[in-house]
């Protein structure tokens, strides 16, 4: 399985790229995340996790995105884990920090997720996570419409000197799946790197940059945002 995966991860990669050597028109955008990602571990197999993250505009400064991700993990054997899971999205429209008269735009997504790590060397782990997205639009009368499935893939590298830092560098991908995709097919790629410390046992913060490389629904029109992100971790345990 893990191998088929990967094989279809590369197929996309190389699509991807094809892809994005046709773009013509590029908008450069430059954003600030902030979050709080909260994980309480319920016993040996199970995990809550919750995360809040606003997301602005910098130059000018005005609200991009807010999301609400909640997600029950399950832990699996060697290295497998898998979640279920809601995420509420809210979205300043249109996507323009210059444009002040804005509306917002809710999104609701159930999610499922399939997750493999795997150590290298000591020290240094490899994450691959599988992530499938029901997205569902608010319409103009209050209704929600369903409008595409999303398959993301990321995979990530994780170097450990210490018990309390771990530097981070990832990659993922983005597809569109429906009826309703124009030409964006293959929504976006991010690629990005961070540190994370945590100060005490159970709270800490992570600090990262990351591009975020996205093709637009025409197809021949590209958002390239250049994002800084700043999260507090906090971990809970519910039983010894």
């Amino acid at each position: 399985m893990h191998s088929a995966f990967r094989s279809l991860a590369i197929v996309i990669l190389i699509m991807t790229n094809v892809a994005l050597s046709a773009q013509k028109n590029i908008e450069s955008q430059q954003l600030l995340w902030t979050g709080y990602s909260l994980k309480v571990q319920i016993d040996e197999t199970y995990m809550l996790r919750q995360e809040l993250e606003e997301r602005t505009y910098w130059f000018p400064w005005r609200q991009h995105q807010f999301i609400s991700r909640t997600m029950l993990e399950r832990k699996l054997n060697n290295g497998w884990s898998t979640a279920l899971g809601f995420v509420y999205l809210q979205q300043a429209q249109p996507q323009d920090p210059e444009v002040k008269d804005f509306k917002n735009i809710l999104e609701l997504r159930p999610v499922a997720e399939l997750a493999y790590t795997h150590d290298i060397i000591p020290k240094v782990t490899l994450g691959h996570r599988y992530w499938t997205e029901f997205r569902f639009f608010e319409q103009s009368n209050g209704d929600y419409d369903f409008g595409t499935i999303r398959a993301r893939y990321k995979i990530e590298l994780r170097y450990a000197p210490i018990s309390q830092l771990t530097f981070k560098a990832f990659e993922e991908l983005h597809v569109n799946i429906g009826n309703k995709v124009a030409q964006n097919i293959f929504d976006q790629n991010r690629i990005g790197i961070s540190a994370q410390y945590m100060f005490l046992e159970n709270i800490g913060a992570e600090l990262g940059y990351f591009n975020w490389y996205q093709q637009r629904s025409t197809g021949v029109d590209f958002y390239d945002r250049n994002i800084v992100r700043f999260t507090i971790h906090h971990k809970l345990k519910l039983k010894n």
